[in-house]
């Protein structure tokens, strides 16, 4: 029993105690207890379901983890990017520092990723 229900239990024997009854104020009196003990209840049922969302929300941060460390292990980073597959090459629109893989120097032509400008045409 939680700790609201316990209060209200205890003003409910209160009020038997004090044998407060058919009267006008005892039947409001009755009726405000009968309130209280569904709120109480309420109280109890949304403390139950908060602590199952803590659960779930603990679960996924650990799963979320676990995920971030397979996605953004440095070990494996180190072995797919090599530093000597991409060139270094500036803007000569907007003077922004772009990296372009090997490969696409021998494609179409290259667009800055800043401005969306022509850096270097295709060479025909």
């Amino acid at each position: 029993m939680g700790y609201m229900k316990e209060k209200v239990a205890y003003l409910r024997g209160l009020a038997e105690g004090m044998e407060i009854g058919g009267d006008n104020k005892g039947k409001l009196l009755n009726l405000m207890l009968e309130t209280m003990d569904e709120m109480a209840t309420a109280l109890d049922d949304n403390e139950l379901a908060m602590q199952e969302f803590d659960e779930c929300i603990d679960d996924i941060y650990e799963e979320l983890d676990t995920l971030s460390d397979y996605v953004f292990d440095e070990d494996e980073d180190e072995d797919y990017f090599d530093e000597d597959d991409f060139v270094e090459v500036e803007c000569p629109h907007c003077g922004e520092t772009v990296y372009f893989d090997q490969e696409m120097l021998e494609g179409d032509d290259l667009i800055c990723p800043n401005c969306n400008e022509t850096i270097l045409p295709k060479e025909d």
